[in-house]
């Protein structure tokens, strides 16, 4: 029995073992944090693009209660998260993981700032100095916004031991997917704000649907051809046992059909509400979908040397 135990044990040493910790048991207040992270950082950057201060609001209110709650909690003891803080810490100088939590305070504590003088440009002193404290701020809440989306990608890249996120196409991914589910959520707010101009928010979602399906598929053939390991992620996504959730999750829910959807109003020139919904609600099923099957096709090299046959 103890034999047997220590073989089962050990056999990370000699085949490829999943990486659990940031997608099962605790580990899935990750998952929920980065679908989060995407969500709220692509709808603010979306907003800024647009100009519409209720998107780049709901952006804000995503990342803050709805993202760094559960990245706290995962962390453990949140109350200290103030030691990886700039100047209490020097681990940014190293460390994804604490520039991060810095890129996620910062973004947090200059666009509430620039939230409030967004809305009082707007509603209380339009056409003042105001405004122009309102363009002032975006500056670094856009570069803020765009780091929050990204580092997590950068996060996964560093993994040396999970080859198929050992990439420099995985922060490209995560930003591109993050803009264009921040483009979904405009569509959202456009069926409540008349402001928004849908035809045009449709326009750039469908250019990126199509780069978003481009780089998935480079992403996916690239990992064939680093090491077995990677491929092995790549045959889990393809043909293994992640395979239902990437053709229907990411591929058809998150990809082909909001793009079916978008090209057919575009052809019948009415872009109908519960047409726009059902697209909404698909393309966050492909959110959900894409952070899920990245986290899990997470696959360690084994440490020793093993044959092909151990990764079928």
């Amino acid at each position: 029995m103890a034999l047997r135990q220590w073989m089962v044990t050990h056999e990370w040493m000699v085949k490829p073992t999943a990486q659990t910790e940031w997608i099962e048991r605790r580990g899935i207040l990750v998952w929920i944090a980065e679908v989060f992270t995407s969500l709220g950082a692509g709808l603010y950057l979306v907003s800024l693009y647009f100009n519409n201060w209720w998107g780049m609001l709901a952006g804000y209110l995503i990342i803050m209660c709805l993202k760094l709650p559960p990245h706290l909690i995962y962390f453990g003891k949140p109350l200290r998260f103030w030691r990886t803080l700039i100047p209490f810490t020097d681990s940014w100088k190293t460390s994804w993981f604490t520039r991060g939590i810095n890129f996620t305070v910062y973004f947090g504590t200059i666009v509430f700032i620039q939230l409030v003088v967004g809305y009082i440009a707007i509603n209380v002193y339009p056409g003042t100095v105001w405004e122009t404290w309102d363009i002032v701020l975006r500056v670094p809440g856009g570069i803020l916004g765009f780091l929050v989306g990204i580092y997590s990608g950068f996060i996964m890249s560093y993994c040396r031991s999970v080859p198929f996120w050992n990439t420099a196409m995985l922060p490209l991914i995560l930003i591109i997917a993050g803009v264009t589910d921040g483009l979904a959520l405009m569509l959202a707010i456009g069926l409540v704000d008349t402001s928004v101009d849908i035809s045009a928010v449709e326009f750039v979602s469908r250019i990126l649907l199509i780069v978003n399906i481009i780089f998935i598929a480079a992403y996916v053939w690239n990992a064939t051809y680093i090491s077995k390991t990677a491929k092995y992620s790549a045959m889990l996504l393809l043909k293994g046992k992640l395979a239902p959730v990437f053709w229907i999750g990411v591929i058809t829910c998150g990809i082909i059909s909001p793009l079916v959807i978008s090209v057919s109003s575009y052809f019948s020139g009415d872009a109908s509400s519960p047409l726009l919904i059902t697209a909404i609600g698909f393309h966050t099923v492909g959110a959900i979908a894409l952070k899920y099957i990245l986290l899990k096709a997470g696959i360690h090299n084994p440490i020793l040397p093993v044959k092909t046959s151990a990764y079928y």
